[in-house]
């Protein structure tokens, strides 16, 4: 029976044959490395709405490695894998944030269409960029997100969430279609783009929290599939891995990130909005620092 492409069968194995003992430390350490990645992901997506991808990234730059996966497929693995769990962990954060109270569906709406297409668009062409490319890029928005966040003056937020009815036009257009382009290339959640703008409009943490949360899913559902995709036929792929989706990595992320969750909603829930908009720009700081560690 013909195997659907992409599809690597299930062995021990590392480049070179059968696993080491060496070579099977490596994978435990790697499978370490996932769940407690995971868990600060999950933790952080509960927290800021971020879908957790920035922690993950540097997880699966480091863990990749110990598998003895090529450097040229690292950060491609590495976009689709944190993506897919993204989803995943958005999807259950975005139930949590509306059985709370926190969810107002009309708004997130208004963004689906635009991040939808600008995800696709972003994945595709994230499947002809060397991995160098997307690692610039993801450091750049990390950094842009935090001198953004660093010098936006904001308002207290307004009750009732914020105000709503200005958050539409080109504005809203442009962000949730930057959103969609950038996030497919590498993972940045909406919370780095769609966050600061909800922000502007008087928006709690906890509205702008669920808001992003439920765009990360949308997010992450599409351009995990442009990375499915775009990575069918591609040579030199690791054993069990879908396309640009490496399995093993999403299941130890996606345990973590399931697990950790919860305990981010709540805190998020009794930490003061200045103060959480503090922890968000540090949060993305060490992320910065450790992605910057893996230049070479």
């Amino acid at each position: 029976m013909a195997r659907a492409p992409g599809i690597v069968p299930l062995r021990c194995s590392g480049p070179h044959g059968p696993c080491s003992p060496r070579e099977t430390n490596g994978v435990l350490e790697a499978v370490a490395i996932y769940v407690a990645a995971g868990l600060l992901a999950g933790f952080v997506s509960g927290l800021f709405g971020v879908g957790g991808a920035f922690t993950m990234t540097p997880a699966l730059i480091i863990a990749l490695p110990l598998q003895g996966v090529a450097d040229g497929q690292v950060m491609h693995l590495t976009a689709g894998t944190s993506l897919a769990v993204m989803a995943t962990t958005s999807a259950y954060v975005t139930v949590l944030r509306f059985r709370v109270g926190d969810l107002h569906l009309p708004l997130v709406f208004r963004f689906v269409p635009f991040i939808a297409a600008g995800a696709v668009g972003g994945a595709l062409v994230g499947d002809a960029l060397p991995g160098i490319v997307l690692k610039t890029i993801f450091v750049g928005f990390v950094g842009l997100a935090i001198v953004r966040g660093i010098f936006q003056k904001h308002a207290a937020a307004l009750e009732g969430g914020g105000d709503l009815g200005g958050i539409r036009g080109p504005g809203l257009w442009a962000h949730a279609t930057i959103t969609g382009i950038t996030g497919a290339l590498l993972g940045p959640g909406p919370a780095v783009i769609i966050g600061p703008y909800l922000r502007a409009a008087r928006c709690s943490m906890a509205i702008v929290a669920a808001t992003c949360s439920a765009l990360a899913c949308l997010l992450g559902v599409a351009a995990a599939g442009g990375y499915i995709y775009g990575g069918f036929n591609e040579g030199g792929l690791p054993s069990l891995s879908l396309g640009y989706l490496y399995l093993p990595a999403f299941g130890g992320l996606a345990v973590g990130a399931l697990a950790g969750s919860p305990f981010g909603i709540r805190a998020s829930h009794k930490i003061a909005d200045a103060l959480l908009h503090r922890a968000f720009i540090a949060y993305l700081a060490f992320i910065f620092a450790v992605t910057l560690t893996q230049f070479g």
